[in-house]
């Protein structure tokens, strides 16, 4: 092929995205209203586009006086990925990008409106008047990379601006590594996500700093490094009032979750675990927080809850698990009812199948939270080949109460076993293939799991049969 070039004044042009930086020159041809195909490119007439890379849609007039209305709607239907651009599908209102001509900037500005580019704002990769032109918010933090890395404030700054910039939002760097970097950082600090949580929704939503960079160690590396590991998690207060602390206990892989009510400092205690009593008692006790009730999401077969010996320790505290379950308690709860603490409360909502038993609990808020215990666990679910489990009212009741509940709802487990500790409803929706599965094959992969009965199985379920205490 031989490369036109003609006078920039006389230029049309096409957007393409980095790998087809080769071919843009090429295809890049003089096109006038009232040009034919044989006058505007006799070097490419027998070149389809598609053979390009490039749709008929994108050859547009983009002469330097188009003004942004005159480009944007010819391109209304180009696929973003043929730009360059990756849209990952959480959140979903978030481009990133390298650098772009500024023809493609011209022709990307208008679908969005802000703009956040992270680096100095005299780069010549930096179009500043294509993206004025088409009259969206502009911003510039600087973000660095290796060998030198976001300073404390740098990143900070950036956090900010993702929390105050309008959606859709494209995010600029050089590559497109930097800014997923900081788009998963955001993400994370935001839902109090630990490291390994981090790397998994990277993962999953194919980040290049994850999943195609041979030279993203050290960025990797230092991102990791600004986030907790599962068991070193801080207490969160919430602008909801919710004071809110996620425990573990290595040996047997468990979350219990402490809520507080900061306008009253009342609090509830979510699966804890015997061992550990005294350490829950003790965290509550260090967040100014007064216990009324131990809550239990099911019946379990791995621990001894501690409910019982914290009510014989503090006599006004009253224990809590579905009526379902069989099990002892002070209070007995369906579908619907309510545990209150302070002015927020918990709503039960009954999901057995890893159990007969199983309550998830949920938190209203911005945003709202459940507590699922066994029945839907990162990436994956509980076991339900004993204590009345049922593989298919499992797969009904995860999609017909917890998958319907907003994306954006966090998802608290009873358990991870990979570092991980916080999810979303839609990251679940999305990527736990057991539940993608249909329900046929869920119940046919359940079946076939072939697990080995818990360890302390034979002790535990008589025990959390009265409440971690045997009268």
């Amino acid at each position: 092929l031989s490369l036109a070039t003609p006078s920039s004044a006389a230029m049309g042009g096409v957007c393409l995205g980095k790998s087809h930086n080769v071919l843009t020159e090429a295809i890049r041809v003089r096109v006038s209203p009232g040009a034919s195909q044989q006058d505007v490119a006799p070097d490419f007439a027998e070149v389809p586009l598609e053979t390009l890379g490039v749709h008929e849609a994108i050859r547009v007039r983009a002469s330097p006086a188009a003004s942004q209305q005159d480009v944007a709607p010819d391109f209304a239907d180009v696929p973003l990925e043929t730009l360059g651009v990756h849209v990952p599908v959480l959140p979903g209102d978030v481009g990133l990008c390298g650098d772009l001509s500024a023809t493609d900037v011209a022709c990307l500005a208008g679908r969005y409106k802000a703009w956040l580019y992270v680096n100095t704002p005299d780069s010549p990769n930096f179009h500043r008047a294509e993206l004025e032109r088409a009259g969206i918010v502009i911003d510039v933090k600087m973000f660095p990379g290796p060998p030198t890395m976001p300073s404390e404030a740098q990143a900070a700054a950036v956090l900010d601006a993702l929390d105050s910039l309008p959606r859709p939002l494209m995010m600029q760097c050089t590559s497109g590594m930097r800014v997923g970097a900081a788009l998963l950082l955001w993400l994370a600090k935001r839902r109090g996500y630990s490291a390994m949580s981090a790397e998994q929704l990277a993962t999953d939503i194919s980040l290049k700093l994850y999943v195609d960079c041979v030279r993203c160690g050290p960025m990797r590396e230092w991102l990791m490094a600004q986030l907790p590991a599962q068991d070193m998690l801080c207490a969160q207060t919430h602008a909801d009032d919710l004071i809110f602390k996620q425990l573990y206990d290595p040996e047997t892989s468990t979350f219990t979750y402490v809520l507080g009510c900061g306008a009253t400092n009342e609090a509830v205690l979510i699966d804890p675990v015997l061992e550990h009593k005294d350490r829950d008692l003790r965290t509550i006790n260090e967040l100014g927080l007064q216990l009324r009730y131990v809550v239990n999401t099911h019946c379990h077969a791995d621990h001894i809850t501690s409910g019982g010996a914290i009510r014989k320790e503090l006599p006004e505290v009253r224990t809590v698990i579905a009526e379902a379950s069989g099990a002892k308690a002070d209070v007995h709860v369906r579908d619907g009812d309510q545990v209150k603490f302070g002015k927020l409360a918990l709503e039960a909502i009954a999901t057995p199948g890893h159990t007969d038993g199983c309550i998830t609990w949920l938190l209203q808020g911005a945003p709202s939270r459940v507590f699922t215990g066994d029945t839907l666990l990162i990436r994956g679910c509980g076991r339900t080949d004993f204590q009345l489990g049922n593989a298919g009212s499992l797969y009904d009741n995860v999609h017909s109460k917890i998958f319907t509940l907003p994306g954006e709802t966090l998802v608290y487990p009873g358990h991870d076993y990979k570092g991980r500790n916080v999810s979303t409803v839609d990251e679940e929706k999305r990527f736990n293939t057991r539940l993608s599965e249909s329900r046929e094959g869920f119940i046919k992969f359940m079946s076939e799991l072939n697990l080995p009965y818990p360890k302390q199985i034979d002790a535990a379920v008589p025990a959390n049969m009265v409440c971690g205490t045997q009268d």
